[in-house]
């Protein structure tokens, strides 16, 4: 049974991330304009993976290491400081910066401050890797304990169209309205659109895993047909159970959700579907149930995002605790 209906609870605690890329202002913008709809609290951060080069300088300079990174982070805030006064935000932010590895910095100030989203535009790729694997934006969808926005420069801001995948698993009608990760993807989903009118595609695809056993051990042609159709009308009213429990209770957000039930290969369907739809967001859960939490990112999530040029706002399951919060401080 749902709970009594409910408001979507707008993002409260914002942090844009600044890596010194000549699209920062963009980021901040972007960041500003999701602050300015929430009434969010909104903080810039950037940080100098240099800790090394400061040893070494405080080695022949005869400086003391302290004053280095005093100095450094003094011409740090100024540069951020001018960024922001480039983007021309909604929201003024307030400036943080930090020295160290940044994905370590930028989680620390999560664990530190609270943050419930972080807004970060998506870092160049090559021809084979949307995200390198080494990258700030990797660990951050492994290891970021709130949502985190991967801006693209093209996807429309706000969003207009927002796709939001869901894992069915085995398609557990009276179990679908209840599943934590599931109902975090699109909770998230419902923020990333508020007060904006934008359409959530919630889309989940399905295979058919035994129709080749299937048709291998039966004589009758329709056996195999009769076993994808049960295996579809499973899902379908699963999708039906997860959709009508949100909307019972969010229902400012029942016009806005709409269900989608696709066969074939996330990696391939999803892509396809964010393209048909127009979709400039994709949510997505990035850590598979079965994954080891921090370590690994689902595969199916990182098949996908590999695959597709919209934005996309990742969240992990219910409950999940960042490998890093032991380090936080």
């Amino acid at each position: 049974m749902s709970g009594p209906a409910a408001q979507t609870k707008p993002f409260a605690d914002i942090l844009v991330v600044c890596d010194g890329d000549p699209d920062d202002a963009e980021g901040v913008r972007r960041a500003a304009e999701i602050a300015a709809r929430h009434g969010a609290r909104l903080t810039a951060l950037t940080v100098a993976d240099c800790a090394g080069d400061i040893d070494h300088l405080a080695g022949f300079s005869g400086r003391g290491r302290a004053e280095i990174e005093d100095g450094l982070r003094a011409d740090m805030l100024e540069r951020l400081r001018a960024t922001v006064e480039t983007a021309r935000p909604q929201v003024t932010p307030d400036l943080a910066v930090a020295i160290g590895r940044p994905f370590r910095a930028i989680i620390a100030d999560v664990l530190a401050n609270g943050r419930d989203l972080v807004v970060k535009m998506a870092e160049p790729f090559d021809a084979r890797h949307r995200y390198l694997f080494t990258s700030t934006d990797q660990h951050l969808l492994r290891k970021c304990p709130c949502p985190v926005w991967l801006a693209m420069p093209q996807a429309t801001q706000p969003p207009a169209s927002i796709l939001a995948a869901i894992d069915l698993g085995d398609g557990d009608a009276d179990a679908a309205g209840q599943d934590p990760l599931n109902r975090t993807i699109l909770s998230t989903a419902m923020r990333a659109a508020a007060a904006t009118g934008a359409t959530i595609h919630v889309t989940h695809v399905w295979e058919a895993p035994a129709e080749d056993l299937v048709r291998r051990w039966t004589d009758d042609a329709e056996e195999a047909r009769r076993y994808t159709a049960a295996i579809e009308d499973r899902r379908r009213q699963a999708l039906g159970a997860l959709i009508a429990a949100m909307t019972a209770e969010h229902p400012e957000m029942a016009g806005a959700l709409r269900p989608h039930l696709a066969r074939g290969r996330p990696r391939e369907v999803i892509p396809a579907h964010i393209d048909a739809m127009g979709a400039d967001l994709l949510v997505i859960g990035t850590l598979g149930r079965t994954g080891v939490p921090g370590l690994i990112i689902g595969n199916t999530a990182e098949d996908v995002l590999n695959a597709v040029d919209c934005s996309v706002l990742t969240v992990k399951p219910s409950g999940y605790v960042s490998p890093l919060a032991d380090h936080s401080h």
